[in-house]
């Protein structure tokens, strides 16, 4: 009785644990399709809205580090607790959003609450199961993490479709409160007891650095490359950026630790995992703008022309570890950077007339290379990395992972605004200026895509080199 018991108890504590990730993850996925709506009852252009998706990203990844090392120091209980209500205090914040930089701030607390809960949820759960039943638990996991990717940008568009957009967060205000009573009540009391070093110049400096990276990237077209205060940032980013990499490799517990990169392998996967994420949040934020703005159909239709993708996705993604007993992980990721770039090949002839198998063919090919390749680069990263060094890789692969994801937003918005304001200056209307600014943002993710590819050969030809 004492076994069933504790077998129950496990799992309640797995489901606790897991739906907090899953929260996390379908909450940034959903944002994507409500952009539209935000930027038109804010009336800015998409070049601003994106930063609700991309100040997420962000913090998210800043903080990912600082929590993921206090989950081995404090209370996981209070700390996940905490994650859960910090993370429902932002989304409340976000209902009651009445402008850009209100939405912004609000976002910015609920990636706090988000950091909390995707850096400890594979911890608790590693801590709770043992064997193959962690093995069963983690995987369980994963494809929770898969299914919130699926079924966020659905779950968005279904509300916006018959309320609003701010609707889309009240799900999460529900769960969140929810998930902070069952945390403090079932999560146990685990508190390593060890000194705490973090570095927290290392993480300050940092944030700096990608901060004003990305505002040379967004600003530029607007302020002018040769203006004062691109310069300006172009020199801090410069500055901050030499004093992390020198602080880093002075400090004996960094941020980043840099002797990673001495393996080729370690050096071209990362790479190859940011230049993909370049290429694939192109389309991850322009296509519900296309959709809505030039196809005219509803939230509701924009997530049922994404759901391809996201079906594609978590099918190869779950397949994957089947897929490497036949295939090496660097042939995989080959494999499913070609899919990629075949999908937005696709992309490149749509037009403003809403073609289904054109879109249906171009999202499923996308996310069957992201299914093939996410989880095989992940795997080869992380197998090159030394023994009790994999913790530090992992968290360098999620680095490299959100910068990519902050670079290929902020980027292909950029592109897109440039060549469609350009075009309505030639006297284009916007329908047409659109299509344009959107096929060159597609060419630049298909040019990306092929860098990806090269890194990935590459890292392949390492792999086989350093295993000699």
């Amino acid at each position: 009785m004492f076994s069933e018991e504790t077998h129950r108890l496990k799992w309640i504590i797995f489901i606790v644990s897991a739906i907090g990730g899953f929260l996390a993850m379908m909450d940034s996925n959903t944002v994507n399709v409500a952009l539209y709506e935000i930027a038109q009852n804010f009336n800015i252009d998409i070049s601003h809205a994106q930063w609700a998706v991309t100040a997420y990203i962000l913090i998210l990844s800043t903080f990912l580090a600082l929590f993921g090392k206090l989950n081995d120091l404090i209370s996981r209980k209070n700390l996940y607790a905490l994650g859960y209500l910090i993370f429902a205090i932002g989304a409340f914040l976000n209902t009651i959003s009445f402008n850009l930089i209100s939405l912004i701030l609000a976002r910015i607390i609920q990636a706090t609450g988000a950091s909390i809960l995707l850096s400890n949820n594979y911890a608790i759960i590693s801590s709770i199961f043992k064997g193959n039943e962690r093995a069963k638990a983690l995987g369980f996991s994963t494809a929770l993490m898969a299914l919130a990717g699926m079924s966020g940008p659905m779950f968005g568009g279904f509300l916006m479709h018959y309320v609003t957009w701010r609707a889309i967060f009240i799900p999460s205000i529900i769960i969140g409160l929810v998930g902070a009573y069952f945390s403090k009540k079932y999560i146990p009391e685990i508190v390593h007891k060890s000194e705490f070093k973090f570095d927290y110049l290392g993480m300050v400096l940092q944030l700096i650095a990608i901060l004003s990276m990305l505002l040379v990237i967004s600003k530029g077209h607007d302020w002018g490359y040769t203006s004062q205060r691109i310069i300006i940032l172009s020199i801090i980013f410069v500055i901050f950026s030499i004093l992390f990499y020198f602080q880093e490799k002075r400090i004996p517990y960094p941020v980043i630790n840099f002797e990673l990169f001495k393996s080729k392998v370690f050096t071209y996967g990362n790479f190859a995992l940011l230049i993909a994420y370049f290429s694939l949040f192109t389309n991850a934020l322009l296509f519900p703008f296309y959709t809505q703005e030039v196809l005219k159909v509803s939230p509701l239709m924009t997530a049922v022309l994404i759901l391809p993708f996201s079906f594609m996705f978590m099918l190869l993604a779950l397949l994957n570890g089947k897929l490497t007993k036949k295939l090496h992980s660097s042939i995989l990721m080959t494999t499913g950077t070609i899919l990629i770039i075949i999908g937005y090949i696709f992309f490149t002839t749509i037009t403003d007339k809403l073609t289904y198998w054109n879109i249906i063919i171009a999202q499923a090919l996308i996310g069957a290379g992201s299914g093939c390749y996410q989880p095989s680069v992940n795997a080869l990263i992380v197998s090159v990395a030394p023994m009790g060094k994999m913790g530090i890789a992992s968290g360098i692969l999620a680095m490299f992972r959100n910068v990519g994801m902050l670079l290929g937003i902020t980027i292909s918005v950029s592109i897109f605004d440039f060549v469609k304001n350009n075009a309505l200056k030639n006297g284009f209307d916007l329908t047409c200026a659109f299509i344009k600014g959107y096929h060159a943002a597609i060419y630049w993710a298909i040019a990306f895509g092929v860098i990806c590819a090269i890194l990935s050969y590459m890292s392949h030809k390492a792999y086989k080199h350093e295993k000699k």
